[in-house]
């Protein structure tokens, strides 16, 4: 009986910890004023599909803004706002990558 106590009591606490980790899904909108055109929001959704923890991406042109879904456990938005002006455009007031080499008529 003493020795079914701890392991009951592991097997609850595994059961909890599952909760502990899970996968939460965020949603943020960037402002990139320089994003005029569906080549440059393609530009953008490409760069970002390789990066860990982002799930998916959208762009409006109307609005210049850059809309990413991502988990939350694994990005933060300062890496996707970084990652974006890395790829050679100004994003929430941050600048663009003077370095980056961006194909001809993305701006």
């Amino acid at each position: 009986m003493k020795k079914l106590c701890p392991i009951a009591l592991a097997a609850i606490l595994l059961s909890f910890s599952s909760g502990c980790f899970r996968q939460e899904v965020q949603v943020s909108k960037y402002s990139v004023p320089e994003m005029a055109s569906p080549a440059a929001g393609a530009y953008l959704q490409n760069k970002l599909k390789g990066i860990p923890g982002v799930v998916s991406s959208s762009f409006d042109l109307g609005e210049h803004t850059f809309i990413v879904k991502y988990q939350s456990s694994t990005i933060r938005t300062m890496n996707i706002e970084e990652a974006i002006a890395l790829s050679g455009f100004a994003v929430n007031g941050r600048p663009a990558n003077p370095k980056a080499k961006l194909p001809k008529g993305l701006k």
